[in-house]
Order: C-alpha cells, then sequence, then structure tokens
C-alpha cells in the first residue's frame, strides 16, 4: 500500500471499528467493515460511489465485472443489482465508503457545465461504471474522511466536498454518458428512467409491455436496451427489488413470511419462498434467523 492508501485505510478504520455498517456525521456517507471474505453475494445497490480503501470488491452484473479497491471507484446513478465477492480478512479488513448519489445535484451541476463551456451530454446512457482514483479522487476522499471526524467541520465541509465530488465524477469521460441517463436523453436514456417506474410500481405489479410502449419502444428493443443497463430482464430486475426489501423486512424478528411476501408484492408465499430460496441460497424462515441472530453484521458487503 502507498503513503495514500494507508491514511485513508486509517481514518475509515477509525469510522469503522466494528464489523458491519457504520452511519457517519453526513446522513449520504456510509462506512463499512468486513473481516471475512464472500462470494457471490447478491446485492441491490441504491445510486452512490463506492470507494473500497482496504481489500476488493468484486461487481458482477450479467457479463460485466467492475473492480472496486483503493485504485478503483463504482459509481452507480440507479439502482443496481450486482453479485460480489471480497476480498477481506480480520488482519486486512476490507473498509468501504458509499457515498448516496444526488440526481438533482449532478443535473444542476451539468446545467452550469454547460452554461460555461456549451457541452452536451452523449446520447448513449449509463447507470454504472467503474473508474480509475486519479490525484484529485484520492485528495477528496482523504478530505472527506477528515471530515467526518469532527462535527462542527463536517456541518460547515460536508456539504461543499459532496458538491465537489459530483463535479469530478461529471468532468470524468462518461460523465456525459451519466447525465445522459439522467436527463433520459437518447433510446437508453428513455429506457433507463422507466426503471424508476418499475421501482414505483413493484408491489402493485406493472405490465411490461406497458412501460415499453410508453418508452415508444418494442418489447424486444426494450428488452435489448433495458438488459444492456442493468444487466438483467425488466422481469428479473423487478424480483430483485421486491426480493431484497423482503431480506430486509426479515430483519424484524415478529414479522411473518407470509406478511412480507404479501408487502412486497407476492400474492402467495409459495412462489415468494422458491424466488427467495433461488437468490440468497437460503429460505426465508433461515434467512430471518440468521439476519435477528447477527443483526447488521450478516450484511456481508
Amino acid at each position: 500500500m502507498d503513503e495514500w492508501s494507508d491514511q485513508v485505510a486509517e481514518l475509515a478504520d477509525a469510522l469503522a471499528p466494528t464489523v458491519g455498517h457504520h452511519a457517519t456525521l453526513a446522513p449520504s456517507v456510509g462506512i463499512f467493515r468486513a473481516e471475512s471474505a464472500v462470494s457471490n453475494i447478491p446485492k441491490f445497490l441504491h445510486p452512490g460511489i463506492l470507494f473500497v480503501v482496504q481489500g476488493m470488491e468484486r461487481l458482477r452484473c450479467d457479463v460485466n465485472v467492475h473492480i472496486a479497491d483503493s485504485d478503483h471507484f463504482l459509481l452507480t446513478s440507479a439502482p443496481v443489482e450486482f453479485r460480489i465477492d471480497t476480498e477481506a480478512a480480520a488482519a486486512m479488513p476490507l473498509l468501504a465508503i458509499h457515498v448516496a448519489f444526488d440526481p438533482a445535484m449532478a443535473m444542476d451541476i451539468a446545467q452550469e457545465i454547460t452554461r460555461q463551456d456549451g457541452s452536451k451530454a452523449g446520447p448513449a446512457a449509463i447507470c454504472r461504471t467503474c473508474g480509475v482514483m486519479d490525484t484529485p479522487l484520492r485528495d477528496l476522499l482523504c478530505r472527506l474522511l477528515k471530515t467526518l471526524r469532527d462535527p462542527v467541520s463536517c456541518r460547515i465541509l460536508m456539504p461543499g466536498l459532496i458538491r465537489e465530488l459530483h463535479f469530478l465524477l461529471l468532468q470524468r469521460h462518461d460523465g456525459p454518458a451519466v447525465l445522459a441517463g439522467l436527463q433520459a436523453e437518447g433510446t437508453r436514456g428513455k429506457v433507463l428512467k422507466t426503471a424508476a417506474e418499475l421501482l414505483n410500481r413493484r408491489r402493485t405489479g406493472i405490465s411490461i409491455d406497458a412501460v415499453a410502449a410508453a418508452a415508444g419502444l418494442g418489447l424486444s428493443s426494450y428488452h435489448s436496451h433495458f438488459k444492456a443497463l442493468f444487466g438483467s430482464t425488466p422481469l428479473d430486475y423487478l424480483k430483485a427489488a421486491r426480493l431484497h426489501e423482503a431480506r430486509s423486512l426479515l430483519k424484524s424478528p415478529d414479522i411473518g413470511i407470509a406478511v412480507v411476501a404479501q408487502a412486497v408484492g407476492y400474492k402467495g408465499t409459495s412462489q415468494f419462498s422458491r424466488e427467495f430460496h433461488r437468490r440468497f441460497g437460503r429460505t426465508a424462515r433461515d434467512e430471518q434467523k440468521l439476519l435477528v441472530a447477527f443483526q447488521s453484521d450478516m450484511d456481508l458487503v
């Protein structure tokens, strides 16, 4: 590890001294610590920037593989499910920082950039990208972690640091493609916009045909572009969202499996149980027992 890696790992280690997820003084920033490796774990990542300052996460989405480590970050501008492998040990814990991505802030910055240089977002929208930790990003992340140690500094400086982070990301070569997705530009931008509608109506049911038609696309074209963006079909994306929400609900020891199934949009427990086991490798009841016993420590990525 180089001097920068040692410094940010030390800062993150102090902010996340125990295994699991840790809130920070900044609501949009969380830190995660793991001391054992995992393999092929499904995780529905919310929009954000993932920095891994010690250890490594390998995130697979269909045939695409992204690496997050001290040299690479991951940006997701929409919810995406990944299959994750990690490198972690008690002697060398995985230390990861997640900063929420703010679409409204990104759009505001983009408008300012456009006013200054007249640039336009490209039409090839994306919602996930991996990039190199260059000097400006390294410097910013170090300042951000230092700021999290003091309440006054955090309250005064953090909004500017978060805005600076969004600016740096949008200035990168794939920044225009991220903005194209936020602005629903081009065919893939229009498809990306439909993901929000799918998620908003995941509990009540929605017609994929109707969503494709509303986007002005044939069903085959819609499926093709959706899979290119999210690595899955629209139906599997919906299933993933429902099942990950169900897993979150199962952290409560008093909630029944049938209640959880109904809450996330399943009409019966049989189908829910089959699909839950297929995705997580355990029955919903076994998962609930583990989640209740180990609490946040079971959120391994």
